[in-house]
C-alpha cells in the first residue's frame, strides 16, 4: 500500500488545486504498487488517472472552467510528446512528386490568409503511407520545423482509455487542441486507432474510436497541420481515407536512391564510401536501414582510429 508520506503529498497537491504534481504523486503510488506485485491494484490506479472527462462537465463537478479543463490538461501533458527534428527538410530525401508536393503546402501556409480571404481552405489533414523506414514521420517533423511549428507526436498509450467512451473523449480533446494551437500533431502509425471496421474479432468500442476519429477529422480546421503516418495502408479504414486534404505515399527507395543517400550520409560522417559499404546500402530496404550501415561503418571506422593511438 501507499505509503503515508506519498498519500500526504497527494492531500497536499489536492487542496492547493495543483493537479499536475497530484497526478505525478498518484502516478508514484502506482509505479510503487506496480514494483510490489499489486498489478491489479496498479491496473486500477492507473485506469483512475484518466477518468472519462465527460465527468465534470457541470456545475456539481467543477465547473467547465474548473477541475474539468485541469484533467484535460493532465491527459493532454501526458498523450503529447514534443519532437526536436535533428534533419531539416531541404537535406530529406524525396522523390520529385513529393519535394513538389511538400513546396505546394508551404506556399499555403505563407498564404494562408489570402486563402481564407477567398474562402478557399488550405489542406491542413495530411496521411503519409508506405513501407516502414521510408520517410513519412522523418518528413512530417521536418515539414512541422521548416515552418517553424511545434511538432507533437501523439502517445496512443495515453489516448486509449480503460473505460467505455474515455478513449472518444481523448480524441476529442486532440483534436480541439489542433484547433486552439498551431502546430503539427502528428498521429505515428495512425493504423492503431483507424483500423478497418468489419473484423468480427473486434469489440464494439474499436469501432466506436475509429467512427469518432473520422468524426473529428471530417470537421476540424486545424490551426497547423494534423498529419497521421501509416506502414500498413490496407488496414485502414477506407472510410478514413476521404476525410484527408492530401494522401503521399512514400515508395521504398530503388538502389540508385539508396546509394546516393549512403554516399551523402557517409560524407556528412566522414567515412569514406567503400565497395563493402555500397554493397550493404544495395541490400538496405529502406532509407532508415540504409542510415544504421552508414552509422555502423562510421562507428567501427572511429573505434579503430582511437584503439590505434
Amino acid at each position: 500500500m501507499a505509503q503515508v508520506g506519498q498519500l500526504a503529498k497527494l492531500f497536499k497537491a489536492i487542496a492547493a488545486g495543483d493537479l499536475v504534481s497530484a497526478q505525478e504523486v498518484a502516478s508514484d503510488i502506482t509505479a510503487s504498487e506496480e514494483r510490489v506485485g499489486h498489478h491489479g491494484a496498479a491496473q486500477m490506479l492507473r485506469g483512475s488517472l484518466r477518468p472519462n472527462q465527460t465527468k465534470g462537465s457541470n456545475g456539481a463537478n467543477g465547473g467547465a472552467n474548473g477541475t474539468t479543463h485541469a484533467v484535460r490538461g493532465i491527459m493532454l501533458h501526458d498523450a503529447l510528446t514534443l519532437l526536436h527534428p535533428e534533419v531539416a527538410l531541404s537535406d530529406v530525401r524525396l522523390r520529385s512528386n513529393l519535394r513538389t508536393s511538400i513546396e505546394e503546402l508551404r506556399l499555403e501556409w505563407q498564404h494562408r490568409v489570402d486563402l481564407e480571404a477567398a474562402t478557399l481552405p488550405r489542406r491542413s489533414r495530411l496521411l503519409f503511407h508506405g513501407p516502414p523506414g521510408c520517410g513519412k514521420s522523418v518528413t512530417a517533423a521536418a515539414f512541422g520545423a521548416d515552418l517553424g511549428l511545434p511538432i507533437y507526436v501523439v502517445r496512443f498509450d495515453a489516448v486509449v482509455g480503460a473505460y467505455l467512451g474515455q478513449t472518444a473523449v481523448h480524441l476529442r480533446e486532440l483534436f480541439r487542441f489542433a484547433e486552439a494551437n498551431p502546430c503539427v500533431l502528428l498521429f505515428d502509425e495512425v493504423d492503431a486507432l483507424g483500423k478497418h471496421r468489419g473484423d468480427p474479432l473486434d469489440v464494439g468500442e474499436l469501432h466506436r474510436i475509429v467512427i469518432t476519429l473520422m468524426q473529428e477529422l471530417e470537421h476540424v480546421h486545424p490551426a497547423g497541420y494534423i498529419i497521421a503516418t501509416s506502414n500498413l495502408p490496407l488496414l485502414l479504414d477506407p472510410a478514413l481515407w476521404r476525410r484527408f486534404d492530401l494522401v503521399m505515399e512514400f515508395p521504398r527507395p530503388d538502389q540508385r536512391e539508396r546509394e546516393r543517400f549512403v554516399v551523402a550520409r557517409a560524407k556528412a560522417f566522414a567515412t569514406k564510401v567503400t565497395p563493402g559499404l555500397r554493397a550493404k546500402a544495395r541490400k538496405a530496404a529502406s532509407y532508415a536501414d540504409a542510415e544504421m550501415v552508414v552509422q555502423a561503418e562510421a562507428r567501427r571506422n572511429l573505434l579503430a582510429r582511437l584503439s590505434r593511438r
